[in-house]
């Protein structure tokens, strides 16, 4: 008669009295056991670790191996870490029935900080009172992850693996962990040394021939029930609960048919195997499977970052490109402990066809966070922004560059303009006194002496306008002046106002002359007076005045040279900067596009 408690949905194997179904990973954890090995089996939910760790445990004992099996959710998550710790102790006298009472023991050495109590108990109680090997398995680990006391309880553990150098008693002592995590998760301290000891044990997905037990429970022909199992495997992948619970759901339907149907074969078909699938896990129903809605929450309450676990999902169902396992990645670990994923020849798949089409593109459209990026749309981001930084940082650059170099290019035209503007004035009174020389000569002849005296008037006029435009320029408070501009506005003024007074007094003496019928003795007088003129303080004021301005101008000119000189070195300069902003904005943007690029790696390492 068949066994009507064939299957185990939910539980270990063993308290529903279900099949067991051993795996590889029987075998590997018992050969670990046996030699003192630690180890730890860390796996999504409902693939039998549980069942895995109690059939280990009974075969180990009957090995003669004394076994303590720990269940976390047994101590709960609202102790104390004192209260924890002494949990896991009278876990391990009631089991290994120890003669020492471990209440009034962990009090009398309250001295002693708890992860060191906790490692001495070991070495003098256990390891004295057990002589045989004593293999400790640690189940629902992942309980621990609420606890902010449990960092000390892992490195406890890694304390009795490495003092096996120095104590041997310890070589008889291995320790099982078992629970949905990761290694890393266990120390999450960054400062302290990671949990890095112990070899893994993978509980993988039933095959055909590992499930075969699994089709005599189905209370149809041999043949019949193989084919069917065949069909369910197809859509669990081989997922212990999965297969068992679709299993089970079969059998009931085999059984209410069998009272309606006369020998014909309700599985005539894989659509009927299908049917039910969908009326067990899809629409609705999927919300209320327990494994499904692990999945789920995985996905999203439980996800490190929500918006990356949901896109290198969808990449992983996607295929193309293909995503490969790596076990430092935080998002893809975490996919492969909900459990929707598994590694298949290095590339990540999902694990069956239920999960593809529960949580499919639809589902994930729907739980996409809202007003998240993908991962591509952040790395574009990322570049953008780094190109952004160098264009920015070359328009700064240049703006600098143009802003010095043409800086050197007005102070340069100053100087310029400065120059030539005090070189025309020298020019028009070293004029302005010649002409006055050749008005001496002229006198005699009056037409010569009118032109003569319309070229000293002449020069005396560009001598006035000069001094205007000089003026001028200096008003516009140029960057640089050969002298204080107040010096050099008042050197013009009194220079002007003495070649006026300058100018009255040759007037004065030419209009003697004008018009007139002038006598040889009067030319002569007119002769003497112009030469007195030409040797009087005015004019040796003025001649002071004009080598106050030669010497002006040669200042000027040197400020012209200096200027040029500056304008090459501006060019200079202006590469310079050009160059450094270049290597500055392209320093930046690298950063920047490091930096980004290493966060989505950390978050994703797709």
């Amino acid at each position: 008669m068949i066994n009507p408690t064939i299957y185990t949905v939910g539980g270990t194997v063993q308290a529903g009295g279900g099949i067991y179904i051993p795996r590889q990973a029987d075998e590997e954890l018992l050969n670990l056991c046996r030699s003192a090995t630690f180890a730890y089996v860390l796996t999504p939910r409902q693939m039998g670790k549980s069942s895995l760790m109690v059939r280990t445990a009974g075969r180990l004992n009957d090995e003669g191996i004394q076994t303590v099996m720990i269940d976390l959710t047994q101590i709960g998550t609202q102790v104390s870490a004192e209260a924890w710790y002494l949990g896991l102790l009278t876990i391990m006298e009631d089991q290994l029935m120890l003669a020492t009472n471990v209440v009034q023991w962990w009090q009398a050495h309250s001295h002693l900080g708890i992860t060191q109590r906790l490692t001495l108990f070991f070495e003098k109680v256990l390891l004295v009172e057990v002589q045989e090997r004593v293999a400790i398995f640690v189940d629902e680990i992942d309980t621990t992850l609420s606890l902010d006391f449990t960092d000390d309880f892992y490195a406890a553990i890694r304390y009795l693996y490495v003092a096996r150098a120095t104590n041997p008693e310890f070589q008889r002592l291995s320790c099982v962990l078992i629970g949905v995590a990761t290694p890393g998760d266990l120390i999450r301290d960054a400062k302290r040394t990671p949990f890095n000891i112990g070899q893994r044990v993978d509980l993988t997905d039933f095959t055909f021939e590992e499930a075969l037990p699994l089709a005599e429970g189905l209370s149809l022909p041999s043949d019949e029930a193989k084919q069917v199992l065949r069909w369910v495997l197809n859509w669990t992948g081989g997922h212990p609960y999965l297969t068992q619970r679709l299993c089970a759901v079969l059998l009931a339907q085999v059984k209410d048919e069998g009272l309606k149907t006369t020998g014909k074969s309700y599985f005539s078909n894989e659509a009927v195997v299908e049917q039910i699938v969908s009326s067990t896990f899809f629409g609705l129903m999927s919300k209320q499977d327990n494994n499904l809605q692990f999945v789920r929450d995985m996905l999203l309450k439980r996800a490190p970052e929500q918006t990356y676990v949901l896109d290198t999902y969808r990449k992983i169902r996607q295929g193309k490109p293909p995503i490969f396992d790596e076990d430092q990645s935080f998002i893809k670990s975490h996919l492969k402990l909900s459990g929707i994923v598994k590694p298949k020849h290095g590339v990540l798949c999902v694990r069956n066809l239920i999960y593809q089409e529960v949580f499919n593109n639809k589902w994930i459209k729907e739980n996409w966070p809202a007003k998240s990026w993908t991962i591509e749309q952040k790395i574009g981001y990322g570049y953008f922004l780094a190109i952004g930084i160098a264009c920015f940082g070359f328009f700064v650059g240049l703006v600098i560059a143009n802003y010095y170099r043409g800086m050197e290019n007005s102070r340069f035209n100053q100087a310029l303009m400065q120059r030539k503007l005090l070189s025309e004035l020298r020019d028009a009174v070293v004029g302005t006194q010649l002409s006055s020389s050749n008005l001496v000569v002229a006198l005699e002849n009056a037409k010569h002496l009118k032109t003569k005296k319309s070229e000293f008037l002449r020069s005396v006029d560009r001598v006035k306008q000069l001094e205007s435009e000089i003026t001028n320029f200096v008003d516009r408070k140029p960057k640089r002046l050969v002298a204080n501009s107040g010096t050099l506005v008042a050197l013009l003024q009194d220079y002007t106002t003495t070649l006026e007074l300058y100018v009255r007094q040759i007037e004065s003496v030419l209009q003697q002359i004008d018009n007139q019928q002038v006598q040889t003795q009067e030319f002569l007088s007119a002769r003497e007076q112009l030469l007195k003129i030409m040797r009087s303080e005015t004019a040796m004021r003025l001649e002071q005045l004009s080598q106050t301005i030669s010497n002006i101008l040669q200042n000027a000119e040197f400020q012209e040279q200096e200027s040029t000189h500056n304008i090459e070195q501006a060019k200079i300069v202006e590469r310079l900067i050009l160059l450094m902003t270049i290597v500055f904005s392209t320093a930046i943007s690298a950063t920047v596009t490091w930096r980004i690029s290493r966060s989505i790696n950390i978050n994703s390492k797709d």
